[in-house]
């Protein structure tokens, strides 16, 4: 008996023995059952690879080379043996200036390495290991690129051809359907006569492609003088002829990209292509070939195998080839006299290594399979539903036939409601068919309701769909208002949150809700309801290596205890970066990101300000030598941390020299205090777990050969390049009462009473279809033409082939994937996903309906596959089944904003704890000593909230509120007791203004060759920041007239530096203007002239709060222009684009004064020098303003 885990193994033994007793029971005289229980221990019930084990280590001597004693190495040594090995060889090919290894090398990667060959070679040597004969099987998948003789045959008779054929085939016949759809309704309007006729010329030309698509050349020189007809000018007011030239637009669009995207060549030249491949990919073979020997050799070497190795093994032991046949070997004979009976449990999940090696040890009608391909989904791991479907659909059902090859389904789910199986049932019988999911989903395939659930409690157990719409009303720009700081003065109140974040906060409290108003979940041991616990709910995401976290996040700022397993989460934590950055220094402390990352934790110590008074002591050196040269120039309290920090580093580097890996880590948790530091944080025992866990791989990762501190971190960080085996500690366990994160993988075989599926809205992965190589168990190898002396690449039509049948399976697994995400609930089931703009979406969701009629009760499978996105899938069927799906399904829309004013009015709620406790009964001396400790404040406040570096524009901003509420009470004004009471709530407007800006900063802009012009949209703030750019490139020894002052912005038009309407907008006479002033006669004959110049500047934080610290801040800012003048004068202009009246000046100077007064400041230090005069210049009123 194979099964998939050893739990299942495990498992499927207890069931066993379990029926025994229960027929025991029945006839507890019966000796034949009492011998099952004795012999149940020796039974074969085990998992693949325990199996294929047992075979060779009992027959190891029917191989060459195989030590009896042999260790299955693990993943971890297996992968580093792999590097180990091409990196080898390649330097081999280097020294022998292999002329064939140059070749791929030229071909196959990048002026910068080597990598993608050798990550090339590894993947396709990964890829054959689940084919039983991996050489054979590469060696006829490249010489089908031998097509030497057959250069002037039909292309279309090549299995590429016939691949892409269909593709075309199936473009054209929607087409077509489309465009007869809306010709029936033309012809019912004799008004639209001309465009029936157009209409019906481009159903006639694409019917003509269709009916030739049996001959390449053909199909290709129709296409080539295919061509739509113009559409008609003939004036109508019926909307027909707007809806008809809309579905022609869209039929043109497809239609066109598909033809020119294959119909680019004829067969000659198609198969021209695909021969000048083939001696690149026999060079390509050769060297995965030497790999392959190589690697087994060095295996052997260290006496280890890895389960591929054991398959293959076993495969070995039990087949021959004799006289080109494949036949069982007398071992294999055996094993069939051995076992009566083969029973394959999760069989659509098993490749055909495995299956060769289970039919070797079968008599041809023992073997009993259990599977459903509707939950195949490790396609990655080269599974082949394709097995489980060419049996299922060749087996005939027992009333059908009573010989061999027997079909049986089983009906009943015995795991969830009624309401969710129907939810499942509707969504998949219309989208699931053989084309998209490899099956047909049918009444045969439907879940029938078999649990036994008390409906005595009246609960909403529908399934809820809850979309949150992002869409955001943009705002209204007047012209000149603002200048370009527009941009980071950020409304206080208009709090920016990821919509990842928000999706994950709406879960979190979905499942606060569960838990307060106690969601009853039935309780099949005490066959009564019980209160939900946490236990019971778990989160399916697609992908948990970036979503996890913020969910767990979420869930923790609610106080929901959760665990998700994500490797990328472990890698990622704050605690293992800190230890290797602290790794990464003690093996060289000439790396500034480490270095800064463990000063800047809890090993280092060192504040923000302690970093910038290092890297002030040197602005171009790197950090360690910086740290070197600042020891002379600080103050005593920060020499001593650097001196304690260069102690123990060195200390460390020392010790490194004898000591192993893992006791020097260890060392570094005892020294440093750091493992019960992470302890005290908030999941603390997860962390230590972690840091245990390194600890454990870094002892195994020695015990395995390898060595040294520096191959240790590049194997860290190849595992976390690769997403490696590294996952999350284990720390809970079955009955932990925790929220589980987890993927929808993961989750196969488990059962939750709440299944929260989330993240729907997430695009279904396709990268892997942009490689160069594709590879498929069937067609073979898909490789992109690639010319390196001619520097021409484009994807062959064998590539595109390829393309196109691995897209489908991998829409069809998906499929497969999001049925399994259903199946897990038991009782409740929650789909959560983002929509930009869920009104318009759904529009266009509701026309497709409208224009698809189904087929045979399905969806049409072209229109499903257009939709990539699990929620589009639901929601497709949602607008196809209203009528039958609302009475157990719930679709909510929530818009952004809502949720967010929910979320803030909850918080208000569940901070208001001390009007709470006053409703509650309680002592007077209770509540008094409860509201006092609630009301401590911490005497320092000030100085745990005050940034350690902000703006001038976030400092002018806050002083311009100042400077307006002394003029007039406006809506924005602050009192000081308000500001003070701001402070006692943990906020403060410059920090709060500086971390905006952090994220304004970190929004990269578009490249402007990427941005669509039509569509771009030019606000004041924008305006104002180009008249401010041509400001800035103004040449003093020029005269300027209106001329010039256009060639300059033609010049950065040609650039690509600004767009073409950029450029449209902005006006040359306001920067002509300026060409007028005195200043600019100043700058002609000024000794110096600096523009755009960045500057530090160090300034008490209590100028700024008026509260008592001795806190500095770090403020930075960019002085627009200064410069010294022929009298050896200091002078500072800058340029403001604000909309101000004339006679009003004193505006300006008012609301910029303070920020003027800071640019002067960092002139001052930095020149030693009085600035003699500070100027705004006024562009919208043409002249410069003394301050």
């Amino acid at each position: 008996m194979v099964t998939f885990t050893n739990a299942a193994a495990s498992e499927m033994r207890e069931r066993v023995l379990d029926a025994i007793y229960k027929k025991l029971d029945e006839e507890p005289e019966n000796e034949t059952l009492l011998k099952q229980i004795t012999l149940l221990n020796k039974a074969n019930i085990c998992t693949i690879d325990s199996f294929c084990l047992d075979i060779v280590r009992n027959n190891f001597y029917m191989l060459e080379n195989l030590s009896p004693n042999f260790r299955i190495a693990d993943t971890t040594e297996i992968e580093l043996l792999k590097q180990e090995v091409i990196e080898d060889i390649f330097e081999k090919k280097y020294e022998e200036e292999n002329s064939d290894f140059y070749k791929l090398i030229h071909t196959y990667t990048s002026y910068r390495d080597d990598t993608p060959l050798k990550d090339l070679v590894i993947k396709i040597y990964s890829y054959i290991q689940s084919n039983p004969f991996p050489d054979k099987w590469i060696a006829q998948k490249v010489e089908m690129f031998n097509v030497k003789d057959k250069i002037e045959e039909n292309f279309s008779n090549t299995v590429w051809g016939q691949e892409l054929i269909k593709e075309i085939d199936e473009e054209l016949t929607d087409s077509i359907y489309s465009l007869e759809s809306i010709s029936q309704k033309l012809s019912l309007e004799p008004e639209l006569d001309k465009f029936w006729l157009t209409i019906r010329d481009d159903i006639d030309k694409l019917q003509g492609i269709k009916n030739n698509l049996d001959n390449w050349d053909k199909a290709y020189e129709i296409n080539q003088l295919f061509k739509f007809e113009t559409w008609p000018r003939q004036a109508s007011h019926l909307p027909l002829k707007e809806e008809a030239k809309n579905i022609r637009d869209e039929v043109k669009k497809k239609t066109k990209k598909v033809l020119d995207k294959i119909l680019i060549c004829n067969s000659k030249q198609a198969n021209e292509d695909i021969y000048d491949m083939y001696p690149t990919l026999v060079k390509l073979k050769n060297l995965i070939l030497e790999f392959e020997k190589e690697f087994s050799k060095r295996k052997r070497d260290k006496n280890i195998v890895d389960f591929n190795d054991v398959e293959h093994f076993a495969l070995k032991i039990l087949l021959q080839e004799k006289d080109g046949e494949i036949e069982p070997t007398d071992i294999a004979k055996k094993y069939k006299e051995k076992f009566s009976e083969i029973a394959i449990d999760e069989y659509q999940d098993s490749n055909l290594v495995q299956e060769y090696i289970l039919n070797s040890v079968s008599n041809g009608n023992n073997v009993f399979m259990v599977g459903d391909v509707k939950q195949s989904i490790y396609k990655f791991r080269q599974a082949m539903p394709e097995l489980f479907i060419e049996k299922y659909n060749t087996y005939k059902i027992k009333e059908e036939q009573k010989d061999e090859d027997l079909k049986i389904q089983l009906f009943k789910n015995f795991r969830s409601r009624e309401n969710i199986l129907k939810f499942t049932n509707l969504i998949f019988q219309n989208i699931m068919s053989e084309t998209l999911g490899d099956i047909d989903y049918n009444i045969s395939e439907y879940l029938n309701l078999g649990a036994d659930y008390d409906n005595s409690i009246k609960q909403n157990l529908n399934a809820e769909i809850h979309i949150i719409d992002t869409a955001q009303n943009e705002e209204k720009t007047i012209e000149f208002q603002e200048n370009e700081e527009n941009d980071e003065s950020i409304d206080d109140n208009d709090e920016r949150i990821e919509d990842s974040e928000l999706e994950a906060k709406f879960v979190a409290n979905k499942i606060k809700e569960l838990i307060e108003n106690k969601f009853q979940v039935w309780d099949r041991k005490q066959e009564k309801y019980r209160d939900i616990k946490y236990k019971d709910i778990v989160i399916l995401l697609r992908s948990t290596s970036n979503l996890a976290p913020i969910y767990e996040q979420e869930l923790i700022n609610l106080e929901i205890p959760t665990f998700s397993d994500s490797s990328q989460e472990y890698l990622e934590s704050i605690e293992i970066q800190t230890i290797m950055s602290l790794l990464k220094i003690i093996d060289n402390p000439i790396q500034d990101i480490p270095l800064v990352t463990v000063l800047r934790s809890y090993i280092g110590k060192f504040t923000d300000n302690d970093l910038i008074q290092i890297r002030l002591s040197d602005k171009n050196d790197n950090f360690y030598i910086c740290m070197e040269k600042a020891v002379v120039d600080v103050d005593d309290k920060l020499k001593n941390k650097i001196q304690t920090f260069f102690n123990n580093l060195n200390k460390w580097r020392k010790e490194k020299e004898y000591l192993s890996l893992d006791e020097l880590i260890w060392k570094i948790y005892s020294d440093t205090g750091f493992y019960n530091y992470v302890g005290l944080m908030p999941n603390g025992i997860l962390r230590q777990a972690n840091l245990k866990m390194l600890f454990q791989k870094a002892k195994q990762y020695e015990s395995s050969n390898f060595k040294g501190l520096y191959n240790f971190i590049n194997f860290i960080d190849k595992l976390k390049m690769s997403s490696g085996d590294m996952g999350s500690a284990k720390i809970i366990g079955e009955n932990d009462d925790v929220v589980r994160i987890m993927s929808i993988h993961k989750s196969k075989g488990l059962e939750f009473p709440v299944v929260f599926l989330s993240s729907t809205n997430k695009q279904i992965n396709l990268n892997d279809l942009n490689q160069n190589v594709l590879l498929h168990q069937e067609i073979g190898i898909g490789a992109k033409y690639i010319d390196y002396d001619k520097q021409v690449q484009y994807d062959t039509l064998s590539k595109l082939a390829i393309r196109n049948k691995i897209y489908i399976e991998t829409l069809s697994e998906e499929m497969r994937i999001l049925y399994v995400a259903l199946t897990r609930a038991k009782e409740k089931l929650f789909i959560t996903g983002l929509n930009k703009n869920y009104e318009e979406n759904a529009q266009k969701i509701f026309e497709q309906v409208q224009r698809y009629n189904k087929i045979d009760e399905k969806i049409n499978p072209i229109l499903v596959k257009r939709y990539k996105k699990y929620l589009d899938w639901i929601l497709l069927v949602y607008q196809y089944e209203k009528e039958n799906i609302q009475d157990y399904v719930e679709l909510n829309v929530h818009k952004k904003q809502e949720i967010l004013e929910n979320l803030t009015k909850k918080e208000k709620e569940d901070s208001n704890i001390i009007e709470k406790l006053e409703n509650t009964k309680m002592e007077k001396e209770s509540l008094e000593k409860i509201e006092t400790i609630l009301n401590y404040k911490y005497p320092n406040l000030i100085d745990t909230i005050i940034p350690t570096k902000t703006s001038v524009t976030a400092i002018k901003q806050l002083q311009n509120e100042k400077v307006n509420s002394n003029d007039s009470k406006s809506k924005n004004s602050k009192s000081n007791k308000e500001n003070k009471e701001n402070i006692k709530k943990g906020y403060n407007e410059v920090g709060d203004i500086a971390i905006k800006n952090i994220e304004e900063v970190t929004e990269f802009a578009k490249p402007k060759f990427l941005i669509d012009t039509k569509e771009e949209k030019i606000t004041s703030a924008k305006k104002g920041t180009l008249i401010h750019m041509c400001l800035q490139r103004l040449n003093e020894k020029v005269e300027y007239d209106i001329n010039k002052i256009n060639e300059l912005i033609q010049e950065l038009e040609m650039k690509k530096i600004i767009t073409s309407k950029e450029a449209e907008n902005i006006n040359p006479n306001k920067i002509l203007q300026f060409t007028k002033s005195n200043i600019w006669k100043e700058l002609k004959e000024a000794k110096e002239i600096q523009k755009e110049k960045p500057f530090y500047i160090n300034i008490p934080a209590k100028e700024l709060y008026k509260e008592e610290t001795e806190e500095n801040i770090l403020v930075q800012g960019i002085i627009d222009l200064y410069y010294i003048d022929k009298f050896d004068k200091l002078k500072l202009v800058d340029y403001k684009t604000d909309y101000v009246e004339n006679n009003n000046e004193n505006q300006l100077i008012d609301k910029y004064r303070n920020q003027l007064e800071l640019y002067s400041k960092a002139l001052e230090e930095s020149f030693g020098k009085k600035v003699d005069k500070k100027y705004i210049y006024s562009v919208y009123l043409g002249k410069e303003i003394e301050v």
